[in-house]
């Protein structure tokens, strides 16, 4: 192609210097728009899909809602399992309603984590009545719930691999006691299995806060009370929500501690390294005190320990007085061996490394956010809800990772 009977070649070398680099740059400067335009328009099109609920088939019809999932993958079998919360129809009762912790499973390999089946195992909640020191007096009647599950793979305990925890406490019909007798009458309670769907061992009572927590009889049910591995524990009168990571050869687990009313006051950890046999206490890497450096915060609902490329994350729910629950709050840990948040040089701030809000349309007063993840499955965080105008509680598939990479 020619100008004036010169070539574009021509043209460029009889241009002054100054000239020169204004044309190279502008040439340059097209190339680059030309090379990551579609880039651009690639990634505007391949926007994260919206929440969505989590669907788990199951041969149960009594289903009223599902909350609070934990999951962990098998490597062996390429499966990923996820234990949660279920509100079912009672059995015996037309008008009641009983908490269980149920166990589904989905192949990770083929299917993306996308079939989710529930299977046999978890913990059964049941009517019961709770039976005074003596033995033979009926205390109260009412009914055991069990919730806040954490499942866990652990390699290196042969025959025991899988791990399972949860929450179970006594629900009083006492309008009046309810909630005194539940934190009066609670545990956290323990499961173990060689294959998550063979047979899981009988129920253990693992821990209560401390002698005559739960009361005779069933103070003797209990392995460990765990105000005993530190002063500072004094104080606690329920445990609930544990949550637990196998990392560096160890069981990590952090679990609400209250000392009165129906929020916790701080966030504990404790670790076991030797599977679960003995626990010791790290510390309380978050605390009621913690929320008004986060943000305009009142409540502190608890947390779960999730894992994300090797690095292990405090994913906290944080509330007010409208929702318990305000979202999934993301904290990293400046030195996780000793159970201690990343926290702000200046002000000693928790760093909130990301905010997953509500993803419910129309969320009920108790909100949410209590998450589950791992890099198995694509869906991104789970997180569990109350839903107004749909089941009590919803699973989401939120489709955004704890923090971005």
């Amino acid at each position: 192609m020619k100008i004036y009977g010169k070539s574009l070649t021509e043209i460029f070398n009889s241009l002054p210097w100054p000239y020169k680099i204004v044309v190279a740059a502008g040439s340059l400067f097209i190339v680059f728009i030309m090379l990551y335009l579609p880039t651009l328009l690639l990634k505007a099109g391949l926007k994260a899909p919206a929440a969505e609920p989590l669907q788990i088939s199951s041969s149960r019809q009594t289903v009223l809602g599902v909350f609070d999932p934990s999951v962990a993958y098998d490597p062996k079998t390429k499966t990923a399992w996820m234990a949660y919360a279920a509100e079912e129809k009672s059995q015996n009762d037309p008008n009641g309603k009983l908490v269980h912790v149920r166990i589904a499973s989905a192949d990770a390999d083929t299917r993306e984590c996308k079939n989710w089946s529930q299977a046999a195992g978890g913990f059964e909640g049941k009517p019961d009545d709770i039976l005074a020191p003596d033995g033979q007096t009926v205390f109260r009647s009412g009914e055991w719930r069990v919730e806040t599950p954490a499942i866990v793979y652990d390699p290196d305990d042969r025959g025991r691999e899988w791990k399972l925890y949860a929450y179970k406490y006594f629900w009083a019909k006492d309008p009046v006691q309810t909630l005194k007798v539940a934190q009066h009458y609670g545990a956290i309670v323990y499961k173990y299995a060689a294959d998550p769907a063979g047979n899981w061992s009988p129920e253990q009572w693992l821990f209560s806060p401390a002698p005559d927590y739960p009361p005779a009889p069933y103070e003797q049910m209990i392995l460990l009370h765990l105000n005993r591995l530190n002063p500072g524990l004094q104080d606690v009168v329920t445990y609930s929500r544990p949550s637990v990571v196998y990392k560096g050869g160890a069981l990590v687990m952090t679990l609400s501690a209250f000392t009165g009313g129906n929020a916790p006051d701080r966030v504990i950890m404790v670790v076991s390294r030797d599977h679960g046999n003995s626990w010791l206490y790290l510390g309380a890497p978050l605390q009621q005190s913690d929320l008004a450096a986060i943000g305009p915060y009142t409540r502190l609902a608890g947390a779960t320990l999730i894992e994300q490329g090797g690095e292990v994350y405090l994913a906290a729910v944080l509330g007010d007085d409208l929702h318990t629950g305000q979202g999934t709050f993301i904290f990293g840990f400046d030195d996780f061996s000793r159970g201690l948040l990343r926290r702000d040089p200046k002000t000693g701030a928790p760093v909130l490394l990301r905010r997953v809000p509500l993803n419910s349309k129309a969320p009920g007063p108790m909100g949410g956010g209590f998450a589950a993840y791992n890099d198995a499955c694509p869906f991104g965080l789970l997180t569990g809800e109350q839903t107004l105008g749909a089941s009590s509680f919803q699973i989401f598939k939120t489709y955004k990772t704890p923090v971005k990479k």
